[in-house]
């Protein structure tokens, strides 16, 4: 992305992904010490460490749910500013309460505020884009993501010394500059129009949409597992590092991995594959990531662990979402992915849940909670690739790819040829790496 594309952009764009930069900055400063903080200085146990994360997760998608209702009544400027505000005061939460009951309203409170906030500026981002720089819109916001996340890591590792909790003052103080910021630099209401009404019956489209259930039943194991790095690589930092709270530096690291590889892993693997296929080999990865954990006895193994978890990650989050996008229809996106985004809330509190229960479990088997986790990569690659033979989500998927309708902002993984500009080959050979392009100019 160059900068000219950030010159099309209108100033309240511009406050938004800001906005997206601090909101990831102050999050991701608190995600990866949190688990050390409840472990170390709270002498919670791993399973209450889980309970208190799943409570996150769970809070998240009541505040997704009711941010989406509030914001088309009282303005998505308000909206934004209070889920930061709230989400700061359980930021602060953590820093000063000491007991298992009040860091799980201090969880609830940040799930909360989070859900109100970043649904909000999603949903103002998309409004406010117009037609020919949307592309270029959530673009910027990943980015922007990307650098908050990164800098966060950095600032913990290189800058924080000391206490734990000076962290979340910190973290909360951000979020209290977005309040402000969202408050006194938006536009009222985003100066949007009004949003689309969901028609009636809309709901009963999707869940009578059988390959979409499917999907997301399958969808709600996946994110189980890909929850477990929040919880598993913390906790593993307090028993192999003298200073755990370093842990924070990996996810700057896979943060940079991401920005500088995902166009990478996109170009050459997962528009080269069948999404199943892409969304499986993402799985044995994601496992094998988390399970490696065992084997980690330093810094550069978590990072080597972080790296392979990581690079799964780039598989499946595209491809998930380029699988919903192609199950849904144009009118009913929005639909389809915020009923996405409460199957990954389902499975993240699931799957933290779980985790605590399984890494409590290591006291008495050591390579046990590892083991599952591995496994479970496994398994879940093979109930994915095994899907690629159930007929109707086959269908819809091939469908997806000629429908006139399809949402054209939506990202998109091909099955097979297709008449878009984004797949310019003459000759199509599924699933085939590393091919050289011909001459698409040929007739």
């Amino acid at each position: 992305m160059n900068i000219q594309g950030l010159k099309t952009l209108d100033r309240p764009l511009l406050i938004l992904l800001i906005g997206v930069l601090l909101s990831h900055l102050g999050n991701y400063m608190v995600v990866p010490i949190i688990p050390i903080v409840l472990s170390v200085d709270a002498n919670l146990t791993v399973a209450q460490i889980g309970v208190v994360l799943a409570t996150i997760a769970l809070s998240f998608q009541i505040g997704s749910v009711l941010g989406g209702f509030l914001a088309d009544r009282i303005g998505r400027r308000f909206i934004i500013g209070l889920g930061a505000l709230i989400g700061a005061g359980g930021l602060l939460g953590f820093g000063i309460f000491t007991t298992y009951p009040l860091f799980l309203l201090a969880a609830t409170v940040t799930g909360v505020g989070n859900g109100l906030n970043a649904p909000s500026t999603k949903a103002a981002i998309a409004a406010l884009a117009s037609q020919g720089n949307q592309t270029t819109a959530f673009s910027l916001r990943g980015i922007a993501a990307g650098i908050g996340t990164a800098t966060a890591g950095l600032i913990v590792f290189f800058v924080i010394t000391g206490s734990s909790q000076i962290i979340f003052w910190i973290a909360g103080g951000i979020y209290i500059v977005l309040a402000i910021k969202s408050w006194f630099l938006l536009p009222k209401n985003c100066e949007d129009g009004p949003c689309p009404l969901i028609p009636k019956g809309a709901y009963f489209k999707v869940f009578k949409n059988k390959p979409f259930l499917v999907f997301g039943v399958v969808s709600i194991f996946i994110w189980a597992l890909y929850a477990q790095l929040a919880l598993a690589l913390p906790l593993r930092a307090t028993e192999i590092l003298p200073n755990p709270e370093n842990v924070a530096l990996i996810w700057s690291i896979n943060s940079g991995i991401v920005i500088f590889s995902q166009g990478i892993v996109t170009k050459w693997i997962i528009q080269r594959l069948h999404p199943l296929t892409a969304l499986a080999f993402g799985m044995v990865l994601i496992g094998a990531g988390v399970g490696s954990l065992y084997w980690t006895s330093s810094f550069l193994h978590l990072v080597i662990s972080g790296t392979i978890f990581v690079f799964g990650e780039m598989l499946i989050l595209p491809t998930i979402d380029s699988t919903i996008s192609q199950l849904s229809t144009a009118n009913l996106i929005g639909l389809f992915f915020g009923l996405a985004n409460v199957i990954y809330g389902l499975g993240e509190a699931a799957g933290k849940l779980i985790g605590g229960k399984l890494l409590e479990a290591a006291s008495e088997i050591s390579y046990l909670p590892w083991l599952i986790f591995g496994i479970t990569g496994v398994i879940l690659a093979i109930v994915i690739l095994t899907l690629r033979k159930w007929e109707p989500l086959q269908k819809s998927l091939e469908i997806a790819t000629e429908k006139s309708n399809t949402p054209k902002k939506a990202p998109k993984v091909a099955i097979r040829p297709t008449k878009q500009d984004s797949f310019p080959l003459d000759r199509w050979e599924p699933e085939f790496f590393l091919r050289k392009r011909g001459n698409t100019n040929k007739k």
